[in-house]
């Protein structure tokens, strides 16, 4: 009887030990879990409950190498030197302390404890794997060919050790060296289908290719295997921003600080960054405005603060953060900063102007520093385009030069259309010189020769718009604007303003007024030079069903009736 009794208690003792050991390896596998998904504050504090609450050399092994992974140097060491003070023997807490001795660059120290670590467990895969992984944790101080030699002979031991081919692919990635690193993680999944962490080791290295498309397919298995998996977010909120897929970008970095619980200053300025290019200007100044006084040091803030401060249309913080930006980084300035201040600058412009001198100076160094041909083109195309519209077409014609010059291949229309005008305008803003005008023959020259640009400019739009009228109505202004009565006498502007009259003689976009002035000419050139009193009285009778109350034409059809009558120009 009390022999089965006693087989009956020690059944339930075994039982009872068995099952503590299995959820204590369970516990110790979930913080593993939850440190590999970047669940920070979850993973230190199940490693913190169980060096604390069933104190043992593994127990501080697994705290030391929570704090290993989360750069908390001083604390890895005294949680490894822990674990040794409970057991002498416990070899990880050894691998431990060579870790932080790696990661503080005494590598010979490093290295010493961890081969007499091995030397005492050569047979234990466990043992061998984090021998191999401590030589890839740390940028600077490593060693990726004793972490692969150490890695294949745990792997040699323990073939289903996923995270030994994790380790594995880790140091051939230190060593630049992506198809190698690619074939130890598929591994990995092969020891452990669908591990999130494996999946999304691929993915990193398809985004470091710019293989966008593969690495989301792969960031997404690692998410359907786990939907808390943070950095797979992380990698997905950059990846989009990289293929220009702002919004998208947002919201997977929005959902990594969420999964991940990150609030660090450094975290916050980055997800201000995302929500800015997203279009969330009140959301990124909120973020920044929450992290203002955390973020010692970092000068970026402040260039975020003045891109947000102009976007939320606070001009005066907008130019004053960004002039303390340039101010105190100067090594750190892109175009972008420029071009913000200068617009910021010409928000402020009074008196009905469009810009002021400081904004446009700016903005011209902003083009200037910019290293990427088609967003410097864009810049002066801006630039110019602001100064057309304060009427400044000399400098207008400068920097649509300047911007089609330097992109040829994606000048538009409207970039040709715009120099053509500013030519035109220019110069008809050169007075017309006399004999009594001072250097008479200069101002001659340079009105025709702007007048003549002018022209060549619309040439090649209408080279590339051949069906839109406006091109041939500019061309025919402008020759004529050259000298009206020789213009008219030779008919140079005829043929332009015929085609701009066939164009758009059903086309409702063109103004009554442009058809009026071109018939105008026409109607005179009939009368006078070509000699063709029918072809004038026609065109002019077509200028009246647009304009009834047009007095020169009125006129033009009384002189029709005596032939002998001369019709002056038109004006």
């Amino acid at each position: 009887m009390m022999n089965k009794q006693f087989k009956q208690l020690f059944s339930a003792v075994v039982i009872s030990m068995l099952t503590f050991s299995v959820g204590l390896a369970q516990t110790i596998e979930e913080g593993l879990a939850e440190l590999k998904a970047e669940r920070t504050k979850e993973a230190g504090e199940v490693f913190t409950k169980l060096a604390e609450g069933s104190p043992s050399a593994d127990n501080s092994y697994y705290l030391g190498y929570f704090y290993l992974k989360t750069g908390q140097l001083d604390k890895a060491e005294q949680a490894f030197n822990k674990g040794l003070e409970l057991d002498g023997k416990n070899v990880l807490n050894t691998i431990g302390l060579g870790a932080v001795a790696l990661g503080k660059g005494d590598q010979a120290k490093g290295k010493e404890l961890i081969d007499g670590a091995v030397k005492k467990k050569k047979k234990d895969a466990n043992v061998l794997f984090r021998a191999g992984e401590a030589y890839t944790l740390f940028e600077k101080n490593n060693d990726p060919a004793e972490a692969i030699r150490l890695l294949d002979e745990a792997i040699a031991r323990d073939k289903n050790l996923a995270d030994a081919y994790i380790a594995k692919g880790d140091a051939f990635m230190i060593k630049n060296e992506g198809g190698a690193a690619a074939t130890a993680y598929e591994y990995a999944l092969s020891a452990k289908p669908d591990y999130p962490l494996a999946n999304y080791k691929i993915g990193e290295i398809y985004l470091r290719g710019k293989n966008y498309n593969e690495a989301a397919g792969f960031y997404k298995k690692a998410i359907d295997a786990d939907p808390k998996f943070a950095p797979a977010y992380r990698d997905l909120g950059e990846l989009y921003f990289f293929a220009r897929q702002y919004k998208r970008a947002d919201e997977n970095y929005s959902t990594y600080l969420k999964t991940s619980g990150r609030n660090d200053p450094d975290a916050i300025l980055r997800a201000s960054q995302l929500a800015f290019t997203a279009d969330d200007y009140a959301r990124s100044l909120s973020l920044l405005e929450s992290i203002k006084d955390k973020l010692q040091g970092n000068s970026i803030i402040d260039r975020q603060f003045g891109w947000a401060y102009f976007k939320t249309n606070d001009m005066e913080k907008a130019i004053a953060s960004l002039k303390k930006f340039i101010a105190s980084s100067p090594e750190k300035v892109i175009s972008d900063d420029y071009k913000y201040l200068g617009r910021a600058f010409n928000k402020m412009a009074t008196d009905g102007k469009e810009y002021t001198a400081e904004g446009m100076e700016n903005l011209k160094k902003g083009a200037d520093l910019d290293t990427n041909a088609t967003e410097k083109a864009a810049t002066y195309k801006e630039i110019a385009g602001i100064y057309t519209k304060g009427k400044d077409y000399d400098e207008a014609i400068e920097a649509y030069r300047k911007g089609i010059n330097l992109d040829t291949t994606s000048a538009s229309t409207q970039d040709y259309y715009g120099l053509g005008i500013a030519y035109l305008q220019s110069g008809l803003g050169v007075a017309v010189p006399d004999s009594s005008t001072a250097d008479s023959a200069q101002l001659a020259d340079k009105r025709k020769d702007l007048f003549l640009k002018s022209d060549s400019t619309f040439a090649i739009l209408a080279n590339k718009l051949p069906d839109w009228p406006y091109s041939y109505y500019w061309r025919a202004s402008s020759l004529y604007y050259i000298n009206s009565i020789e213009n008219v006498k030779n008919g140079t502007s005829l043929p332009f303003y015929e085609k701009f009259l066939a164009l758009g003689e059903n086309d409702s976009s063109v103004q009554a007024s442009f058809k009026t002035r071109a018939l105008n000419y026409v109607a005179a050139y009939y009368q006078t030079t070509g000699n063709d009193a029918a072809k004038a009285k026609e065109v002019w009778e077509r200028l009246l069903k647009i304009d009834p109350n047009h007095a020169q034409a009125k006129e033009a059809l009384k002189q029709l009736e005596a032939p002998a009558a001369a019709t002056p120009a038109p004006k």
